[in-house]
């Protein structure tokens, strides 16, 4: 029967103290360095350590030096060690809090609805005013990237981020529930919205917008059924936990045959979800519980009045100006729908 090959670097040997002193030798992350030329030894074991020291620095000085010399040296030499360690840390750190700084900006402005370019301005807002409160430290900052390629890599690394951890929540869903919803935005481009709310084995309720779907052409029940598909099979969302599908109502979503109702039926006849058409949208909800026409009427003829003269709606912006309103101008008043509702 052969023998287990003997592994030396296996045999958990300790490090010697003296060896600090007569060898010049020290542990740098569970490895004994030497404090000379900063080579590495595999193991543990006085041989070979010694064997280096005897190889490498034999006609050096250190060879020649007394007991009390040598630890002199040594102390001296861990020192420079230790100071090396730290700048190498200091530069980690800095790097690492740059990092962080990059993300934060990026994510306010993903948050903010602001330009990709915006990180460049504030980068150059931030150094002049470190150029005022901490000018030793403006060095730091200019660490930070924020030029717009960057933003954009940190938006789109924050975007799967959470989407990674939707997905995890979601993977631990025991039954979910699906809220659905069309609006059509300044471009008259249709967006479909999906909500989903999940309940997991612990009883842990998670609610989160799921994903956008943009109709380019038609908005048929086909249309929203395949964009449905497509943005559940995006986020891994298993079919057969879903129990409930709530819409607004409109017939391309609530049609028995060629809506959306109707082709999930036809694609998944074995799932028995409860379908309710019943999203209302605050806003139409208190138009239509409240009476608001009087107020509206005299708000409508009061803003046509001051948009239809050229030196009222001038006056009137220089006055919001004067008084730092929010807002700067007012529209023209348009028969629209109520958000789409």
């Amino acid at each position: 029967m052969a023998t287990k090959k003997r592994k030396v670097d296996s045999e958990c040997r300790a490090f010697n103290d003296e060896w600090t002193w007569k060898y010049f030798f020290t542990i740098v992350k569970d490895k004994p360095v030497c404090l000379i030329c900063n080579e590495a030894v595999a193991v543990f074991k006085e041989y070979n350590i010694s064997r280096h020291f005897i190889s490498k620095h034999k006609n050096s000085n250190y060879e020649a030096m007394s007991e009390y010399e040598r630890k002199q040296n040594v102390e001296s030499l861990c020192k420079k060690l230790s100071r090396r360690q730290n700048i190498f840390k200091k530069v980690n750190t800095i790097q690492e809090a740059a990092t962080h700084a990059s993300y934060i900006v990026a994510y306010n402005i993903a948050k903010n609805n602001k330009a990709l370019s915006d990180g460049e301005f504030v980068k150059q807002c931030i150094l002049q005013v470190c150029d005022v409160l901490c000018p030793d430290k403006k060095n730091n900052f200019e660490t930070v990237s924020l030029s717009r390629k960057t933003v954009t890599y940190r938006i789109e690394a924050i975007d799967k981020n959470l989407t990674s951890q939707l997905e995890s929540k979601i993977g631990h869903f025991n039954f979910c529930s699906i809220a659905m919803d069309k609006s059509t935005d300044i471009n008259d481009t249709a967006q479909l919205v999906l909500f989903i709310r999940g309940v997991d084995e612990n009883f842990e309720i998670t609610e989160e917008l799921a994903c956008m779907r943009s109709l380019k052409e038609t908005t048929k029940g086909c249309d929203i059924f395949r964009e449905f598909q497509e943005g559940l099979l995006t986020l891994k969302v298993p079919i057969t936990n879903i129990c409930n599908v709530t819409t607004d109502g409109a017939p391309n979503r609530s049609g028995k045959k060629s809506g959306f109702l109707g082709l999930f039926n036809q694609n998944y006849p074995e799932n028995n979800v409860v379908f309710l058409h019943c999203v209302i949208h605050q806003d139409a909800l208190y138009k239509s519980a409240l009476n608001m026409k009087p107020v509206l009427d005299a708000v409508v003829k009061l803003v046509n009045a001051i948009r239809s003269r050229g030196l009222t709606h001038r006056q009137f912006r220089d006055f919001l100006q004067s008084v730092q309103y929010e807002y700067s101008d007012v529209l023209y008043y348009r028969k629209v729908r109520w958000l789409s509702a």
